[in-house]
């Protein structure tokens, strides 16, 4: 109880005062910014080429992806860990080489009805991210890791200084605590994504507006409009999106498709939405 009478006294006499995050690729990001998740994989397979490709032609600001390592170091564009769901093949994504993962028919299972494939057998690969920043390297990208054994960090990290992306053009984001601050770790000039646990933190000292408490250096959250926590389901309202905001941040809501529920998200104040 003293404790939190200090942190009250301090609370309400100034001495906390919110962290300011202001980023430089917040100043390329155009609000409200749509954000095309996974390449945008309603009309086209999963994170290929042919779903990017038709994002960029929409004029999609941001393409959010997944990525992996393969077992020869090359940092690959895929959700799941192995290749099992989508391909004619199976395997662990960092168990197998590159080479290997260009020889699999990268949609061959991929299905909007589950009776028609109409992909498989037209060539669609396995991209590597690489690949995709070389084809369309002005583009913002929201890259959130996946892997975690091994890490991979150092590698992404070194992939992104390569082509320059770091300062301004890149958020990267992971659902767990120790790999985004590995990443921001090895990589701290490239903003960084709010973890679901550090979401949820926020969300309740933000019922009692203590939100100030807690130390935050990433730029964007990116949640879905119900998430779980020990505490049962919480929603996303207005209320969290003003505490993470005050230091010049923004809140990307995922995945919302319906167009209805997109302009109610806008209205409690949501800066993006991620969208197939």
């Amino acid at each position: 109880m003293a404790l939190f009478k200090i942190y009250l006294f301090l609370y309400l006499f100034g001495f906390l005062i919110p962290q300011k995050t202001t980023h430089p690729v917040l100043n390329n990001i155009k609000i409200p910014v749509t954000i095309s998740h996974q390449g945008g994989n309603k009309e086209y397979p999963d994170q290929s080429i042919l779903a990017f490709d038709n994002s960029v032609n929409l004029g999609i600001q941001v393409l959010e992806l997944d990525v992996h390592k393969t077992l020869d170091g090359t940092i690959v564009i895929h959700h799941d860990p192995s290749i099992d769901r989508l391909t004619n093949m199976t395997g662990m994504i960092k168990e197998m080489k590159w080479a290997d993962l260009q020889s699999v028919d990268g949609a061959y299972n991929w299905t909007i009805n589950g009776e028609d494939y109409p992909y498989r057998g037209k060539g669609i690969k396995i991209l590597s991210l690489s690949q995709l920043i070389e084809k369309y390297p002005d583009k913002i990208y929201d890259i959130e890791i996946k892997q975690s054994d091994p890490p991979i960090e150092d590698d992404l990290c070194d992939l992104l200084r390569n082509y320059d992306l770091t300062t301004d053009q890149v958020i990267v984001a992971s659902f767990y605590d120790d790999i985004i601050n590995r990443f921001h770790e090895v990589c701290p000039e490239v903003a960084i994504s709010l973890s679901v646990n550090k979401g949820t933190k926020l969300y309740l000292l933000s019922r009692i507006g203590l939100e100030r408490l807690l130390p935050i250096n990433s730029v964007i959250a990116q949640l879905p409009l119900q998430f779980s926590s020990p505490f049962g389901d919480l929603s996303l309202d207005k209320r969290y999106i003003n505490a993470f905001s005050k230091g010049d941040r923004q809140v990307w809501v995922w995945t919302v498709d319906d167009s209805s529920e997109m302009e109610e998200v806008l209205e409690i104040g949501a800066h993006g939405i991620l969208t197939d």
